[in-house]
């Protein structure tokens, strides 16, 4: 079949990306065009570097007339690939924003962009310019995702690409799972890359990495090896071009848009990486009747997603909460920590999260204690809750501790990470987490329950009894400690209470639980049980059993703080007792 050109002439051709990209800048901060408000702080964030640097239309061009010899399938046709309005603009971000030595700003681009929003595509033919153009001396060119079936995407699409484009087609050597272009001075190869082939990637030198579905990376070894790797290349780019997903706090791609959030807002400066985050900007927006309010996640919307069909699809969603989660991710880009509920969402928990909790600057305040002991070889939590001398607030700090790992000869390894994958090592080098020797320290963690009591008006200790015998024993021991200290058991009659308590606080806003990356993480993993019979509750872990310490440890410092105000624990424990013996 005949190739459908669009655009006969070329400069015409060149024109319209120009013209598109922006056009599309206008359109959407005059509000034609319904824009997240990242999409919209991206926009301005672009033009603040083009004045800075510098926008050469050239470059854009050079680019744009690569797409003009490209063709790609369009109802059943090989069609010039034109690209979309959103696709323009990335080009001008991508490649025609430079330096003052000529050099590309940006060598590295995140984009989050809905499903079905035609990415892959997009991604292969910015992979085929850079074979052509960017790829520098013997360019070694990666399709990098999880699975080698994932990794493989991007090769098939450019073979799609190239072979449906007769000016390119003949220049490009096919293989089952590698490009080959020989340009007469050198041999450039784009292959492909899983995770389990990080090995491969090590001691290379990518001048391009395309990063696939980031959302499903568990770790980022495979990306450090091939950021490495291109710190000798002059121009290099690490694209990762993915959809939301279901790992959130403490996995790569969450931390990343969180670190893109910080960017955009101007609070953190990292001028060497675009991001482009097509994002909805609540859950409730995506209930919006108006298909259009769907564009802030699907750019593409009218050209690769039809809105009737994402119409129906939101519309079906509605009736299932599951059903609803997925379209949530993968149609409004919107993450979610899994399947099931959190106990609290993250929304909610970062609106708690209002400002760092200093211990010195509450000495003498009255404070609870509450700690979580969990298996020595494991994380183990201690919380404070402090009361605002002034405004009654109660303000949450905690301390985690780990123990260090070895490896099998007895080494200390460099880097900790929990058997589920998450690292723990930028937390514990920020301050976060105490890493003790081999297994948990008690007698440290002793210690610091006493300096605690030192420095404030301790009213109460709580603790699980769980593991936790030599702590409580030697606590009790404590002649000149007169703080009362007490067993919290980990019963759906005990925790029902201060589970709600920590639930009703949070949802006010009237707690304020500091700015701790690993106490939000550990609520991330913290699931509801709603006892159908008596409809008491407590927070159990998800399916993974990833670690929920630290909320159950607040949890606890709750549960003496509500004794102390309300004697809720001893009401309780009573009628425990009361019904003991009425069954005996």
């Amino acid at each position: 079949m005949k190739p459908l050109r669009v655009i006969k002439n070329a400069n015409d051709f060149e024109d319209e990306v120009i013209r598109r990209a922006f056009q599309y800048e206008k359109d959407i901060l005059n509000g034609i065009i319904p824009a997240g408000k990242k999409i919209i702080k991206a926009i301005e964030r672009s033009r603040k570097a083009r004045l800075k640097y510098n926008y050469n239309e050239m470059a854009l061009r050079d680019v744009a007339i690569l797409f003009y010899l490209m063709y790609i399938p369009i109802k059943d046709r090989p069609t010039q690939f034109l690209p979309d309005p959103w696709q323009c603009w990335i080009l001008l971000n991508l490649f025609a924003i430079l330096k003052e030595d000529g050099t590309r700003l940006y060598n590295e681009a995140l984009i989050l962009v809905a499903r079905k929003s035609g990415k892959t595509m997009f991604v292969a033919a910015i992979t085929i310019a850079f074979l052509f153009k960017y790829r520098g001396m013997s360019g070694q060119l990666f399709g990098a995702a999880t699975t080698q079936k994932q990794a493989s995407q991007l090769v098939n699409y450019c073979k799609v690409i190239l072979r449906n484009s007769p000016q390119l087609k003949n220049k490009i050597k096919y293989y089952r799972d590698e490009l080959h272009f020989d340009d007469g001075y050198s041999l450039h190869v784009l292959s492909q890359l899983s995770e389990q082939q990080a090995d491969k990637a090590d001691g290379s030198n990518p001048s391009f990495v395309c990063y696939d579905e980031g959302h499903s990376f568990k770790n980022d070894n495979l990306k450090q090896v091939c950021l490495t790797g291109m710190g000798a290349r002059n121009q290099p780019l690490f694209i990762s071009i993915t959809t939301a997903g279901f790992l959130t706090v403490g996995y790569p791609l969450y931390e990343q848009i969180q670190l893109a959030d910080k960017v955009l807002d101007e609070k953190e400066i990292d001028e060497r990486t675009f991001y482009a985050i097509y994002q909805l900007d609540s859950d409730e927006e995506a209930k919006n009747q108006d298909i259009n309010t769907l564009i802030k996640a699907n750019p593409g919307l009218g050209t690769a997603v039809s809105p009737e069909r994402l119409n129906d699809m939101r519309d079906k969603a509605l009736l299932l909460p599951t059903t609803w989660k997925q379209f949530l991710v993968k149609n409004a880009n919107i993450f979610q920590s899994t399947i099931d509920e959190p106990f609290i969402s993250l929304e909610d928990f970062e609106k708690c999260m209002k400002h760092e909790v200093k211990l010195e600057d509450y000495y003498g305040c009255k404070a609870w204690i509450g700690y979580d002991l969990s298996q020595s070889v494991d994380m183990t939590a201690l919380t404070v809750l402090i009361e605002d001398k002034d405004t009654g607030e109660l303000n949450v700090y905690v301390k985690h501790y780990f123990p260090s790992r070895k490896d099998k000869e007895g080494n200390e390894l460099n880097k900790v990470v929990r058997a589920n994958g998450v690292p723990l090592t930028p937390w514990i080098e920020a301050g976060y987490i105490e890493v003790h020797k081999t297994i948990i320290d008690l007698d440290k963690i002793y210690d610091d329950i006493i300096e605690l009591c030192s420095n404030y008006d301790v009213q109460m200790i709580g603790y699980d009894p769980h593991n936790a015998q030599y702590i409580s024993k030697k606590l009790e021991a404590n002649y000149k400690l007169s703080v009362r200290h007490i067993p919290v058991a980990q019963s759906d009659l005990v925790m029902n209470q201060p589970t709600r308590l920590l639930e009703k606080l949070v949802i006010s806003e009237k707690i304020n639980l500091g700015v701790n990356p690993v106490l939000k993480y550990n609520n991330s993993n913290c699931r509801l049980r709603i006892n159908q019979t008596s409809n008491l509750i407590r927070v159990i872990k998800d399916e993974q059993l990833n670690p929920i310490d630290s909320i159950i440890s607040t949890i606890v410092a709750l549960a003496v703080y509500d004794e102390t105000k309300n004697s809720t624990l001893s009401i309780m424990l009573r009628d425990k007792d009361n019904k003991n013996n009425n069954d005996e």
